[in-house]
């Protein structure tokens, strides 16, 4: 679509056990028996995109900075899923730093509602976006069960969070479809990692672009052969939407941008700069 740009905003990494990302990355052998795991560093980031009629549009808004809403994060996150983010490249200053203010978004497209996706949603508690918050149904369904049945954030074990379910003055629009939201900018709902993740296809003028996201977030977990991570709902649905996403690229020759691959995360320039 002319006119339609996007920016991959980097906003820092998340250090973990590579076996989270990839099923058995490194696995002993006979003749290599002690195999051992490295901490290994893994890209966070969100989009932002600038629509010739909708305006600016995020697709996720990353996380939201430990302790400030008076809520300390789970001990388990730091020791498992160590954040490595400087305080200026959260959503809520490194688009103001760029030009673009929070009260310029006119919506939000939330792929799923884990921390490091859904967490910047606090910030934009009383803005225009704040009314046109997208998310699939599947997956805010699941969050809702997994967090509201339990009021101690601090024992929980999987990436939703409390308190980003109960961020007020959030309006949510609940999709149950794949949905063309405006001109050129897709969504496809795929199973997996999470009940539904948002995949995002993105139509401009020098080709399209495939974000699917933690549907497969790496190109090790895209293969061939695919490889699923260790945080999964569905092991099935993963190998589903992965055969789903082959087609997809073919479908719309569309160039695939993996959410958490750090190898190709370096081939892209980021934010400030766009993509036409």
């Amino acid at each position: 679509m002319k006119g339609l740009e996007f920016a991959i905003v980097r906003y820092g990494s998340i250090w973990n056990d590579p076996a989270f990302n990839a099923a058995v990355p490194n696995p002993a052998t006979a003749h290599h028996p002690r195999a051992e795991s490295v901490f290994s560093e893994y890209p966070a980031s969100f989009v932002l995109i600038r629509h010739p009629e909708a305006g600016y549009i995020l697709y996720d808004v990353g996380d939201f900075p430990d302790g400030e809403d008076g809520i300390p994060r789970p001990a388990y996150w730091k020791e498992y899923f160590q954040p490595r983010m400087r305080r200026e490249d959260y959503v809520d200053r490194v688009l103001p730093r760029h030009g673009v203010r929070l009260s310029d978004i006119s919506c939000i497209i939330l792929s799923h509602m884990h921390y490091d996706h859904a967490g910047g949603i606090k910030f934009f508690a009383g803005t225009r976006a704040a009314e046109n918050v997208y998310v699939p149904k599947a997956d805010f369904e699941y969050a809702c069960l997994c967090t509201l049945t339990n009021d101690d954030e601090q024992a929980a074990t999987i990436p939703y969070w409390r308190s980003i379910m109960t961020a007020r003055g959030i309006t949510y629009h609940l999709l149950e479809e794949d949905v063309e939201l405006f001109p050129g900018v897709r969504l496809f709902l795929l199973p997996g990692h999470t009940p539904a993740v948002g995949a995002l296809l993105l139509e401009t003028e020098s080709g399209n672009y495939l974000f699917p996201n933690d549907a497969c977030s790496s190109r090790l977990n895209y293969g061939p052969p695919a490889k699923p991570t260790a945080i999964m709902y569905d092991s099935l649905g993963f190998d589903k939407s992965v055969r789903r996403l082959r087609r997809l690229e073919r479908e719309y020759n569309a160039k695939l941008i993996f959410s958490h691959d750090l190898e190709e995360d370096a081939r892209y320039r980021h934010f400030p700069e766009f993509y036409k």
